[in-house]
């Protein structure tokens, strides 16, 4: 049966609360909302801080050679209080130097002391236990045992070896190559620290990890808390961190979000599920302090690049596909706990009716004043931007550009007229009424939709548009209707790139330099949501 721990937390009002949970705990918050000044009132001012060990962010990793074994009390002294002869009240002046948020901690030594008096003592009492007995006398698993066994599961291609008065590490199957615990990596250093003071925490304690992800590499974060928690069932985990990928690999663990701290108090609560949001999103969120905006496409892409370049005050998010992003941003604004958070979405503007425009801007969702995200690596302005950096003649360039682009509508003009027309029928039914009830008003009420949707008109209307575009020549309108992702690509060569080079060359330009000035190009292409950018 899964044992109940609970955690009191103070409340933002005056007083405490008490969090109750089967599992681990894990505070995120963003910096400065207090998870290191909250985990010392846990250790050092709370009802439980008899029975609460930290182990802080701030801490030496300067692990001894080797190590000199004392009385098994005064080594636990020393490393929980920092002081060998004293008890609980010592450990703000002595263990933390008074400064119990702060101070940078020094206690490997005393660590080591600790494990190899421990493992000292019990190696005694089983050589005295044998020699008194004539049946087998199973030998005890040492403290420092343990650590070794869980060290060596999280690094199986390192073992450690245990001396008479010192640890070395080897190499797996390999004798030649051992080394002092001193030259061990970080990595490999703090997996032992963080193991060696788990197993020094107090019988049903609580352990209160500050940055538990600190100098260890993402594939062992996981695996290394997991088995921590099996080494101690009967203490209770509280994780603080702003690490996103940390947090939503604590699976099981209830989460809190920190919302903020003001010198005197913190604001926390639950996290609550939000419909539609995965969790690991929801924590994304939870963990910054910018406004939110959604867009379309994946990490790693150059359109998502260019927004981050071109929304750089505000945390963006992508969400894959425009239904996603439409989803996500209601869900949020929707959220009666993220009701404070300032949401938005961004989407191409495809082939929306005005309507339907207006309609989603008043969910703070906003189209771009071009098609498709990547005909903004297609403007004009752009264009001349590029040429000029390559010394090319700008408007020979743009010419020869737009001639292509031109070229290419017309060629599909049929398709882009029928996609258009499609979007448009799309639209219509979508808004069919929901009010009627019963089979005849049901019956009454699709029949007035589809009798509403005049096709002829709808494909004739789109075919007149694109037509003028053409004749026009209008080149601004034409990225705005125009839905082709390859424009921005096939465009290179005329701008004397290799194909596909022009939008990898504008994010370049738009981190650098002209970052600036790129962002004062594109902000009109952003239409109304140019108003929320910096």
């Amino acid at each position: 049966m899964d044992r109940e721990f609970s955690l009191i937390l103070p409340k933002p009002d005056g007083g405490n609360e008490e969090v109750n949970t089967n599992t681990s705990l894990l505070l995120i918050g963003a910096n400065g909302a207090g998870k290191t000044r909250l985990g010392t009132w846990i250790e050092m001012d709370s009802p439980q801080k008899e029975k609460v060990h930290r182990i802080s962010a701030q801490k030496s990793l300067s692990m001894p050679d080797t190590t000199t074994p004392v009385s098994m009390e005064r080594a636990e002294k020393d490393l929980l209080y920092g002081n060998a002869d004293g008890g609980w009240g010592h450990k703000i002046g002595h263990k933390w130097g008074g400064k119990a948020s702060t101070f940078m901690l020094n206690d490997y030594q005393k660590l080591m002391v600790y494990l190899f008096s421990d493992h000292t003592e019990e190696s005694s009492k089983y050589l005295s236990a044998s020699r008194a007995s004539s049946d087998k006398v199973e030998p005890p698993t040492t403290k420092l045992e343990q650590v070794k066994k869980v060290w060596e599961t999280i690094l199986p291609h390192r073992e450690l070896i245990l001396g008479g008065l010192r640890i070395q590490t080897k190499v797996k199957g390999s004798e030649e190559k051992i080394y002092n615990s001193s030259e061990m990596s970080d990595g490999e250093r703090v997996t032992f620290y963080l193991i060696g003071q788990c197993l020094a925490a107090p019988n049903e304690g609580i352990i209160v990890i500050d940055e538990p992800e600190l100098h260890l590499h993402k594939s062992v974060q996981a695996p290394l808390w997991s088995e921590l928690e099996k080494l101690r069932p009967d203490c209770l985990f509280v994780y603080l961190t702003h690490d996103v990928d940390f947090a939503v690999s604590q699976e099981i663990a209830k989460k809190i979000w920190l919302k903020s701290y003001d010198g005197t108090k913190w604001e926390w609560e639950l996290i609550q599920e939000v419909e539609g949001l995965p969790e690991s999103l929801l924590i994304e969120i939870l963990g910054n302090r910018k406004s939110i905006v959604f867009v379309e496409g994946e990490n790693g892409s150059f359109d998502l690049s260019l927004y981050r370049t071109m929304l750089h005050n505000l945390l963006v998010i992508p969400r894959g596909s425009c239904t996603q992003v439409i989803q996500s941003t209601k869900a949020l604004r929707n959220s009666a706990q993220l009701h404070h958070l300032t949401v938005y979405g961004i989407i191409d503007r495809d082939r929306r009716v005005d309507e339907e425009v207006a309609t989603l801007e008043g969910h703070g969702i906003y189209t771009l004043e071009v098609a498709e995200v990547e005909n903004l690596f297609c403007t004009k302005e752009i264009l001349a931007l590029v040429s000029e950096r390559l010394s090319r003649d700008a408007q020979e360039d743009y010419t020869n550009a737009s001639t292509f682009i031109f070229q290419r509508l017309n060629s599909e003009l049929e398709n882009q007229i029928s996609l258009r027309t499609v979007s448009e029928i799309k639209y219509k039914l979508n808004i069919f009424d929901e009010r009627a009830k019963g089979i005849d008003a049901l019956k009454t009420a699709l029949s007035d939709l589809t009798t509403s949707i005049n096709i002829d008109e709808i494909y004739e209307e789109n075919k007149a548009m694109l037509e003028k575009v053409i004749a026009d020549q209008d080149y601004e309108k034409l990225l705005k209707l125009y839905n082709r992702k390859s424009l921005s690509s096939q465009i290179s060569q005329h701008l004397g790139l290799t194909n596909g080079e022009l939008p990898e060359l504008v994010v370049r330009l738009s981190k650098g330099p002209v970052s600036d000035k790129i962002r004062n190009i594109l902000k009109p292409y952003f239409g109304a949501f140019a108003t929320n950018m910096a």
